[in-house]
């Protein structure tokens, strides 16, 4: 691993535990474990039915961002083990193992591939935004919410929105003049050494080439308007969930916490996200809907394993039948 990579994994694990030692500070664990024992588990099957739905939406959605090429089976595979792998390894690597494994059974371009990825992660930026709008409008229209609080939620609108449509923005220029992106990522690798820099303008030249969907503004809206419905699924999971183990708040706290609770998945984290999901979910269970703590505690567990143990299991499935072992598959990413 690199000093890059070094100081990354550290920052990670070092924010995560700050989380968790915050956490582990105002929780009671013969509470939560009161809570869940309360709780209706039946509620687990089609909360992971909604979750593999939107990961199958999110597979569509691959599959027009790469020009219609794969299958989406194939995709869905892909991207199972890519988010197998960023539950249980640092550095976010699944993403790298979705390059990997798409170059070698589908033979697309890294690239490519790569262009798709970054387009991925601005959509689902863009796509949160607005489902905590959503969120919000909810919790207005129904009074389910303590005004207090929303000043937070507000002001995490004001600064994550703002990167989100400034990089939708830079993508879509590079999609639509990309002899100026392609000259401008030149520049940008010009002072590495030559035989890198050869490498690297190769890996731009398919990088903006791979942009070329979303020029077309059909695609474009059609890929914004999947991801938008990916989130919605998976908000749709956490209502579930919540009806299961007596969280109060309904579609307006399900669409705020799947928002929040995600976004805050976007600042360095230990493999997982842990910490860092579990405290944003639980401040807008408690801090804006009122939820006693141990509800919030008990269901922010429940609904961090549901989104990690299922997509493990089937992911280490996806490897053993890609005919790799989970320790060859790390050498190779």
């Amino acid at each position: 691993m690199t000093r890059g990579g070094f100081l990354r994994l550290f920052i990670g694990l070092a924010v995560s535990a700050a989380c968790i030692a915050f956490l582990v500070s105002i929780v009671r664990g013969e509470n939560v474990g009161q809570s869940l024992a309360a709780g209706n588990p039946a509620v687990l099957l089609p909360a992971v039915v909604l979750y593999f739905a939107g990961t199958t939406i999110r597979s569509l959605r691959w599959r027009y961002l790469l020009g219609g090429k794969p299958s989406v089976l194939l995709l869905f595979r892909t991207l199972v083990i890519g988010l197998m792998l960023n539950d249980l390894l640092p550095g976010r690597l699944g993403e790298v193992a979705r390059v990997y494994l798409l170059a070698r059974n589908a033979s697309i371009p890294v690239g490519a591939s790569l262009a798709s990825i970054v387009v991925e992660r601005v959509l689902d930026g863009i796509a949160l935004i607005t489902l905590l709008g959503l969120g919000l409008v909810v919790a207005v229209a129904t009074g389910s919410y303590r005004a207090e609080a929303f000043g937070g939620v507000l002001v995490a609108v004001a600064i994550v929105g703002p990167i989100f449509v400034a990089a939708t923005a830079v993508l879509l220029w590079a999609a639509r003049w990309p002899a100026g992106a392609r000259q401008l990522g030149h520049l940008v690798v010009r002072p590495a050494p030559l035989r890198p820099r050869e490498r690297l303008d190769r890996l731009v030249d398919g990088t903006v080439a791979g942009l070329a969907p979303i020029a077309s503004g059909a695609t474009g809206l059609t890929v914004f308007l999947l991801s938008l419905l990916a989130w919605l699924i998976e908000a749709s999971m956490y209502f579930v969930i919540m009806t299961g183990f007596h969280v109060i708040g309904g579609l307006a706290a399900a669409a705020l916490g799947t928002a929040v609770a995600n976004l805050a998945t976007l600042v360095p984290s230990s493999p997982g996200y842990i910490g860092t999901f579990d405290l944003a979910l639980r401040q807008v269970l408690v801090g804006v809907f009122g939820n006693a703590g141990e509800e919030a505690d008990g269901f922010t567990i429940v609904v961090h394993l549901a989104l990690i143990v299922p997509v493990v299991v089937v992911g280490l499935f996806f490897v053993w039948r890609e005919d790799l072992s989970l320790p060859e598959l790390r050498r190779r990413v």
